[in-house]
């Protein structure tokens, strides 16, 4: 295989500096948007997570800010939740005033001049939670690969990239249909890479998932003997007992999901507040406690630890546009020889 490349997506956890420097003038733009947002109604965010989950978030966020409601709005669709913002906003219909979802679906909205920039660095946030004036960091999704504790003994189970290409994993593994994993492994591997890897992955006659909280499920019950799954979708199978373990993989692919806001808000001050309280390390133990899913540069959350001493590989935001012909291409890699998951 060709030599790794370093590209500047490649990140090195765990990240020391704070996600937020509240000096005294960022404070007080702070304050002044919490006064601004308590005039002006509810905030409205949406967002994948159930809402009795993110009614928890929300409960957090009211107990720093009383004065201004947060109401979740469940929209798990992925790149639908663009569709209906631009919907939304031409027709003049009440829209998002936040937003939570990954680069693919907030970076066409920015191209359309539909989002709320903001000069993040003035209130506080480091360069690395704010890659864009559209975004802030909220979360992240790790990868990690699976496998069943009854049916693979630890010292087996796959450990690596290239484990799971040994002939033992033919018609033993599950993967998630859509192959964001591996888009993210390409911002450090390469396309080329990356595409050879998963025609070898696709002779492993893999069951595809239209999910990754299915797929961790059927590992647990042993429907399926392995997998590249998340970590946040592991752990309700994990907390009730199940047969499951994962893995954080080296080089471990994640994919960040991001605050936005778009123009057509009613309440933006809000929406802006609330996206930067998730970037503390209040908000994003709160978002973590409900989810499972963390801000990987907050050191206090279980998802930073989980990637410390990791490199920690994703496509850059901006690159949105060519990171979805990219998962066009590798779906259909899969698919080829893919097979369809265990219906139990």
């Amino acid at each position: 295989m060709p030599e790794e490349i370093a590209v500047p997506t490649r990140r090195t956890m765990l990240l020391a500096a704070p996600a937020l420097l509240l000096g005294r003038s960022a404070r007080a733009q702070v304050d002044a948007l919490a006064t601004e947002a308590a005039g002006l109604g509810p905030v409205i965010w949406y967002e994948s997570t159930p809402s009795d989950l993110a009614n928890q978030v929300a409960a957090a966020f009211g107990r720093r800010y009383p004065r201004i409601a947060l109401r979740h709005v469940r929209d798990s669709g992925g790149n639908a939740m663009s569709a209906r913002i631009i919907q939304e906003s031409q027709g003049g219909a009440r829209t998002a005033d936040v937003a939570t979802n990954s680069a693919s679906v907030f970076w066409p909205l920015a191209q359309r001049g539909l989002l709320e920039g903001a000069d993040w660095a003035a209130l506080g946030a480091t360069p690395s939670m704010a890659p864009t004036p559209y975004s802030l960091l909220a979360t992240a999704s790790v990868f990690v690969l699976l496998s069943n504790t009854k049916l693979v003994p630890e010292a087996e189970a796959p450990a690596g990239w290239d484990a799971l290409l040994e002939p033992r994993w033919r018609g033993r593994i599950g993967v998630w249909q859509r192959t964001e994993p591996f888009v993210s492994l390409a911002a450090l591997w390469g396309p080329e890479r990356v595409a050879d890897y998963l025609g070898r992955l696709s002779a492993q006659l893999p069951f595809l998932f239209p999910s990754t909280f299915p797929l961790a499920q059927q590992v647990a019950a042993g429907e399926v003997a392995a997998g590249v799954g998340i970590y946040h979708a592991a752990l309700p199978a994990i907390s009730r007992g199940a047969p499951l373990r994962y893995l954080v993989p080296e080089p471990a692919p994640i994919s960040s999901l991001y605050s936005f806001m778009p123009k057509a808000g009613r309440n933006r001050p809000g929406g802006k507040l609330f996206s930067l309280w998730l970037a503390t390390e209040e908000g994003a133990l709160a978002y973590e406690a409900a989810t499972g899913r963390g801000n990987p540069l907050i050191a206090a959350t279980r998802t930073a630890q989980l990637l410390a001493g990791h490199t920690s590989v994703e496509q850059k935001p901006e690159d949105a546009d060519a990171t979805l012909p990219l998962i066009e291409r590798y779906d259909a890699i899969l698919r080829q020889t893919g097979q369809a998951a265990p219906s139990k």
